[in-house]
């Protein structure tokens, strides 16, 4: 749990943008990465991220919790001179822990009013992963790809996880029972995935990252593909508990992450489990030029 207090001056004042203008604004940014070595030291500070299995972003290795998010958080609070300690919930359960401020830190956490009541959102936003449909490679050219609605209408059979909300656009339609009947809901990814595999459903959507990551580690890249539906693209963040973690923390954070992404610390975490060289299933969904299959920024 964060107990912290600042031993220095906060980073996140070192330059007050406030008073740069928009020309000087991204020179002062890149100046404040520069100055790294002086963020402070929050004495006995103890940060709690929630964890659960979801690859690249959290997994078990060798009795270590790892993942995008795992090393970018680890990364971050090193920086600030802080500890990190991992708690395993599912979600429902940890966005009230982090109402209460019994956890101090989610990652992955879309923007809504009602969050916003009781978390602080970072305001970096280094990892774009958008939700998108999976399909069998035989079956690309087979269905009419420019909505979810077009494709629940037709004989498509989707598949989806119990109580996951992909977009507002889907959340709308499974109320309407004639779009419900065509989808299939289980509570694990990975019977999604074989099923689709062997034809039982058309279609799952999945984070991109975590759609190619699970097919790649279940041998199923030769059989699944992307679609070109991009069922949601909002961006997902950082969040920390109003209750136990102040804005001047929070602040602090989000320089450390901005001089991750600066000097490229943070594209070396993310290539860690999803730009492997010369691995079929990730070369898939790269881009001519050789890009990772996500949006860095």
């Amino acid at each position: 749990m964060y107990t912290g207090k600042s031993n220095g001056f906060p980073f996140s004042q070192l330059l007050p943008l406030r008073l740069f203008g928009p020309v000087l604004r991204k020179s002062a940014l890149v100046l404040a990465s520069v100055l790294c070595f002086a963020a402070p030291s929050y004495g006995d500070c103890d940060i709690t991220l929630r964890w659960d299995d979801d690859p690249p972003y959290f997994m078990l290795k060798e009795d270590e919790v790892v993942g995008i998010d795992a090393d970018l958080a680890r990364e971050a609070m090193e920086r600030l001179g802080c500890s990190l300690s991992l708690q395993k919930l599912p979600w429902a359960r940890a966005l009230r822990e982090l109402r209460d401020g019994r956890v101090d830190m989610l990652s992955g956490a879309y923007r809504t009013p009602e969050r916003e009541q009781y978390a602080h959102y970072s305001e970096v936003v280094g990892l774009v992963s958008p939700n998108i449909l999976f399909v069998r490679r035989s079956d690309k050219a087979r269905f009419d790809f420019s909505g979810l609605r077009v494709l629940l209408e037709s004989d498509f059979r989707l598949g989806a996880q119990i109580n996951v909300s992909y977009s507002d656009e889907y959340s709308a339609l499974v109320q309407n029972p004639d779009y419900e009947k065509n989808i299939q809901y289980l509570s694990r990814r990975e019977s999604l995935w074989r099923m689709l595999a062997r034809n039982r459903i058309d279609g799952v959507v999945a984070s991109r990252l975590t759609g190619l990551y699970e097919i790649k580690e279940l041998g199923l890249s030769g059989a699944i593909v992307p679609s070109s539906l991009v069922v949601s693209n909002k961006p997902a963040f950082f969040v920390f508990s109003k209750a136990s973690v102040g804005s001047e923390f929070v602040a602090d954070f989000d320089l450390a992450l901005r001089a991750m992404l600066d000097d490229g610390t943070f594209a070396a975490i993310v290539n860690r489990y999803v730009c492997v060289h010369g691995d079929f299933g990730l070369a898939e969904a790269q881009t001519d030029t050789g890009a990772c299959p996500l949006a860095i920024r």
